[in-house]
């Protein structure tokens, strides 16, 4: 179970349940509930614009209803997902697409409303994965996880391969909200290899690969104004005088620019079996990015003057402590900026803006349910200290997860 959950993304066998015109149909549905009783930046109050700022609650993290359905060498799925996050209710479409397998895992060609292909963590259905949240630099880079686009993929032997074109617009992409803002598209790759060593003691398989991406996106232009006329009673008397009468003159606005952004990542796992404990895996993936961030620190260099270089990492281990539990450690680190400076004084000074977090995780499964407990230590560089000055701060939570695919 542990290879699924943290290992690469993997299509679940087609069970199926109906046929209609030669189609033959499967049913499956996830479930996350979510339990915070412990978020160090968790307050009774709300923020500046009216948000509430507790975020020691209950909430339905995923609720995923996916229909899948085949004939001959052709794919198709659609998945809705219905939540309560953070008080907000969601019912979306969160996957979509066709597929087409002419030679069987030699070639695959889909299309749609799809995982972004970049690395290993970022395509992994969410049914799948270990930890609670992606790490922060993924979070970053592809935020939702999914976008528009066309991929092909395949292997042959050792070798694993993916390209795809995509719109560049993540689904919770925090300016344009999944919106495409440009005509042209993402275009990335990977390419990787896993090689199984059964006769070694733990029975090891390696897997790793190199991914790339180049792509554009928009900085957002100032529409142009008109002069006003305004009129300001100094004298309070209710009456027009002509010193009274002002002028605002307008403006000729700017035209919206394109920028470029591009990352390349690597990867590796090691996948190992301990007999009576079980399956484990050790893992590292990274990236280094420029203009890349659309979530967490928006990525713009028209705005900025300058190209914003972006870099993060993470890497852990899992191990399964028999059948019936499941340990974990991970820790991830993103550079938001890698050149952010401020003012200080007359001086000109470098500033961090560095998100980490330590990940420990225990869990508790059978079959296809599970429940787990994870502790994050984390450093935000968003806060504030006591003078008002940027500070890094800790911004710890715990999170209990009861999960189930049926």
């Amino acid at each position: 179970m542990i290879a699924a959950a943290a290992g690469g993304a993997h299509a679940d066998p087609l069970k199926p349940a109906t046929s209609h015109s030669g189609w033959a149909y499967d049913l499956d549905s996830f479930l996350q509930v979510d339990l915070v009783p412990y978020a160090q930046a968790s307050q009774d109050e709300l923020g500046p614009s009216g948000d509430l700022l507790n975020q020691e609650t209950l909430s339905i993290r995923r609720g995923l209803v996916r229909v899948t359905a085949r004939k001959d060498d052709f794919r198709a799925l659609i998945e809705f997902n219905g939540a309560l996050y953070n008080g907000t209710p969601t019912a979306v479409i969160n996957e979509a697409s066709v597929a087409w397998q002419p030679w069987g895992e030699l070639l695959t060609v889909q299309a749609g409303l799809i995982d972004i292909p970049f690395g290993v963590e970022t395509p992994t259905n969410a049914r799948y994965r270990t930890f609670a949240e992606q790490p922060w630099f993924l979070r970053a880079f592809f935020p939702g996880d999914r976008d528009g686009g066309v991929v092909a993929k395949g292997g042959y032997e050792a070798l694993r391969w993916s390209v795809a074109a995509m719109n560049g617009a993540p689904q919770k992409d925090a300016q344009w909200k999944g919106r495409d803002p440009t005509s042209s598209y993402d275009f990335m790759a990977r390419v990787g290899g896993d090689v199984s060593v059964p006769t070694v003691w733990g029975r090891p398989r390696f897997e790793a690969g190199v991914s790339a991406m180049s792509g554009t996106s928009l900085h957002p232009g100032i529409p142009p104004t008109k002069d006003q006329l305004t009129w300001v009673d100094e004298n309070m008397d209710g009456i027009v005088q002509p010193t009274e009468i002002q002028v605002i003159p307008g403006s000729p606005g700017e035209p919206s620019q394109t920028f470029h952004h591009a990352a390349i990542g690597v990867d590796a796992r090691v996948h190992w079996c301990l007999q009576e404990l079980g399956r484990g895996q050790a893992f590292f993936e990274g990236a280094i990015a420029t203009n890349l961030d659309r979530a967490i620190y928006f990525a713009d260099p028209v705005a900025n003057s300058r190209d914003l270089r972006e870099l993060g990492f993470m890497a852990g281990a899992i191990q399964n402590l028999t059948p019936y539990a499941l340990a974990g450690i991970r820790y991830d680190r993103y550079d938001a900026d890698r050149d952010a400076s401020a003012q200080l004084g007359t001086q000109l000074v470098g500033v961090h803006r560095v998100f980490s977090t330590w990940a420990f995780l225990v869990a508790g499964q059978r079959g296809s349910a599970r429940l787990l407990f994870e502790y994050d230590h984390t450093q935000n560089p968003l806060g504030r200290a006591d003078n008002g000055m940027p500070a890094t701060i800790r911004d710890d939570r715990a999170v209990v997860r009861a999960q189930v695919l049926f």
